[in-house]
């Protein structure tokens, strides 16, 4: 077995570069190695507590029957929102998870992005009536907690990269990063939909288990994810066998995705990883650090780097959104864009 590397991180919040290089050294053999780690020490407080997750999360209290106003085009045709919003349990054959994807307007002035890109739809808000009266503030708070965090970690890679860290950086200025709420619920009775998909079921240690997310890794650049205490996430190791992921109180599980791998030329390692049910109602919230659409993805300036033809983040992103069950069906409506100058 694989051991996960837990990684304190409060010298990243620290202005003292010698402070910085034993947490970079960690997070740099974890990115080339594992792929997969978790993080400890940030100094974001409760804002990004279990306290705030659970507030936020209030939004799957919402009554089913009363829900449909922030469904996603995709399952309530007179709604307008596309790729922001509630995608409801109907969005998978499963019928095993729901999730609310939140973009940057919760956090900051919406005005000046660029409203003609799907990808900068804004975020429909569920009614005051349905949510505690600070939820807003909650959402906005967590999600610039976790770009901070982010940044830093992106930063961090960057120096062992020997690279600017304003290549990054300058990317996520007026990113649309995305903060994913998610609830699998208990599977019983007429919530449990058995079917034949190969993929849905596996036996680990001896025992079959549902694959609530089955083994993937991320499209994108870098997760910071937060688990409940119920667990089921695991990790392949390079030996092909799976690991559990720690559960520990006020951290974080950070994977990169495929294309940090591509942009960083096979330095930085994209994960594969599942969700095992335990038969229990579980939560989780992700946030999915993404730039700018219009980010022009290039060769790095590493030494020894793949070359290739450079493209547009957005396409990208489209690309790969689209082929999840709750996009399916809109890759015509955004076409690619072209590269600008």
């Amino acid at each position: 077995m694989v051991h996960i590397p837990i990684i304190d991180i409060k010298n990243l919040y620290n202005d003292n570069p010698r402070e910085f290089l034993q947490v970079d050294r960690q997070i740099a053999f974890a990115a080339s190695s594992v792929g997969f780690f978790v993080i400890k020490g940030h100094k974001e407080g409760k804002k990004v507590g279990a306290a705030a997750r659970k507030k936020m999360l209030k939004v799957f209290d919402i009554p089913l029957n009363e829900q449909r106003y922030l469904w996603k085009k995709n399952f309530a045709t007179e709604n307008s929102n596309l790729y922001r919003g509630l995608f409801p349990l109907i969005s998978s054959p499963a019928k095993n998870r729901q999730g609310f994807e939140i973009g940057p307007d919760i956090a900051r002035n919406h005005d000046s992005y660029d409203t003609t890109d799907i990808l900068h739809e804004p975020t429909p808000l569920p009614k005051p009536e349905h949510i505690p009266e600070d939820w807003v503030s909650t959402c906005k708070n967590y999600y610039l907690s976790m770009e901070n965090i982010g940044k830093k970690l992106l930063c961090s890679i960057s120096r062992s990269l020997g690279i600017s860290q304003t290549i990054f950086l300058d990317a996520f200025d007026m990113g649309i990063s995305t903060l994913r709420l998610l609830n699998y619920p208990m599977r019983l009775g007429d919530n449990y939909i058995e079917d034949n998909h190969l993929k849905r079921f596996t036996i680990f240690r001896g025992a079959k288990y549902e694959q609530i997310a089955r083994a993937h890794a991320d499209s994108g650049l870098l997760t910071i994810l937060a688990q409940d205490d119920v667990g089921g996430l695991q990790v392949k190791d390079h030996n092909q066998e799976w690991n559990d992921v720690p559960i520990i109180p006020n951290s974080f599980s950070i994977n990169f995705g495929g294309l940090m791998e591509y942009w960083t030329g096979g330095r930085v390692k994209a994960t594969i990883h599942r969700v095992l049910s335990k038969n229990q109602n579980r939560y989780s919230v992700p946030f999915f650090l993404e730039p700018r659409p219009s980010t022009v993805i290039s060769p790095l300036p590493i030494k020894g780097s793949k070359i290739f033809k450079p493209f547009l983040y957005g396409n990208h992103l489209w690309e790969k959104t689209t082929k999840f069950p709750e996009n399916k069906g809109l890759e015509k409506l955004r076409p690619p864009r072209p590269i600008t100058v």
